[in-house]
């Protein structure tokens, strides 16, 4: 018997059961509402040979890109293949691209899911990975160009357009199509009030564009909206704090930080790079932050040997916070891994060579005073930091500490020469003006 999920899109195999609790899982997917894989494991429980139940787990625990996730993600990759021989072409495109992923070889997978997308353009869960995994990858035109291939085959009557519409405007705004991303999120949440991820696209747009008050205010009014019971909350919470941490008032930011960013361990280590990444552009403000980077620390260095040289832009934040923290001995272990990643074939062996060691490496000289070696690593890697992935918006950390790098060895003029894009990009931004402002008095004396 043929099925075909709620976007017509052809499923080989499945019970009723599994199916229902299949589309649930791809809605919380799309909305990062619930828990998908646990919802995914019924789905299998129902119907243990039901193919795009077990590949559909494989890439979901993929886009944590954590190494921890490796066993897990390799037995629903058995499972799926066990079942191999009843699946249809998508499928095992889909089997393929976890494969791929679970491999190391990121770009290979996105292609695969491509190739999925070419012939199943209503696949959420192909469009949702690739989405993804373009935004690991640092690939903007893809965040944007691989929706837009697939946006003509959805309307408001397949379900989860309004997220399809979500996703392309994060892609519109990583490509500085400001305009037309903050009008795609907002025709997203006039279907989905609920979309996260379209509130976040907006955001970034508002935050590139130095909006800081319509930024809170956005955040703010919809907070009842994005917030509740969401796994994204607090990422879209950290963006809340880059605006309050703009207007200088820091006291805000730490109450975010504590109440809703940082609460306790981080649940995963897209939360922990937030965390670490707030941190440090507070401790570059010369804010108090007390004890949070002892915290923060302790919970990258017990993350480290599984953790460490697995994806270069994770592994940045981790050295950030051995740096603040003062843990010499655990950022040049850190710096090991790294050396030893590079070595390798994958996607993020490449990530590492170009991009994630000489920072890790800058970060290190930071963190001892050695102001001119930091500048120097960080220079030729700055503009092309988006080969390890994340966002205009997260890269700016390495921005900011490449200008007070400058200013604390006593390079002024190339401080403000950097600091000219923030000052242009955004005029209204009160930040850049408080930097300007500082760099024109002395830096403290290194000791």
């Amino acid at each position: 018997m043929k099925h075909h999920d709620a976007r017509g899109v052809p499923v080989s195999q499945g019970s009723p059961e599994a199916l229902a609790h299949y589309e649930t899982a791809v809605r919380q997917l799309q909305s990062y509402v619930g828990d998908p894989i646990a919802t995914l494991d019924l789905a299998v429980a129902a119907s243990p040979d039901f193919v795009a139940g077990h590949a559909t787990k494989a890439l979901a625990l993929a886009t944590f890109a954590e190494r921890q996730f490796a066993p897990a993600i390799e037995q629903s990759i058995d499972q799926a293949q066990k079942h191999a021989s009843h699946a249809n072409a998508r499928e095992q495109g889909l089997i393929s691209a976890a494969r791929q992923f679970a491999g190391g070889s990121w770009h290979e997978g996105c292609r695969t899911i491509d190739a999925v997308l070419a012939d199943f353009p209503r696949d959420a869960v192909a469009l949702q990975v690739g989405h993804l995994f373009d935004f690991y990858r640092g690939d903007a035109l893809n965040l944007r160009n691989r929706v837009a291939r697939v946006l003509p085959h959805w309307s408001r009557e397949v379900p989860g357009y309004s997220y399809v519409l979500g996703m392309h405007a994060f892609g519109l705004e990583e490509m500085n199509q400001y305009p037309e991303a903050e009008d795609v999120a907002r025709a997203a949440l006039a279907i989905e009030p609920a979309d996260g991820w379209a509130v976040h696209a907006a955001t970034h747009v508002m935050e590139m564009q130095g909006r800081i008050d319509d930024g809170v205010d956005w955040l703010r009014s919809r907070e009842r909206d994005w917030a509740p019971d969401n796994g994204f909350a607090f990422h879209n919470y950290w963006h809340l704090a880059l605006f309050h941490l703009d207007a200088g008032a820091h006291a805000e930011v730490l109450a975010l930080y504590d109440g809703s960013i940082h609460p306790g361990p981080a649940p995963m280590l897209l939360a922990l790079v937030d965390a670490t990444a707030l941190l440090w552009r507070l401790k570059l403000e010369g804010a108090d932050v007390g004890g949070r980077f002892e915290g923060v620390a302790d919970e990258w260095e017990a993350k480290l040997d599984g953790e460490g040289g697995f994806y270069a832009f994770n592994d940045l934040h981790a050295a950030l916070a051995f740096s603040a923290a003062g843990r010499a001995g655990a950022l040049d272990r850190l710096v090991s891994r790294m050396v030893k990643a590079a070595e390798g074939q994958d996607t993020n062996a490449a990530m590492t060579r170009d991009v994630g060691l000489p920072l890790a490496r800058a970060v290190a000289a930071y963190g001892r005073g050695r102001h001119d070696e930091a500048v120097d690593l960080m220079l030729p890697v700055r503009d092309i930091a988006h080969r390890f992935g994340g966002s205009h918006a997260q890269r700016d950390v390495i921005t900011l500490t490449l200008i007070d790098a400058a200013w604390r060895a006593r390079r002024t003029s190339l401080a403000r020469h950097v600091l000219a894009e923030r000052l242009v990009a955004k005029p209204d931004g009160r930040w850049g003006r408080r930097i300007l402002a500082r760099i024109g008095a002395p830096p403290p004396a290194v000791h």
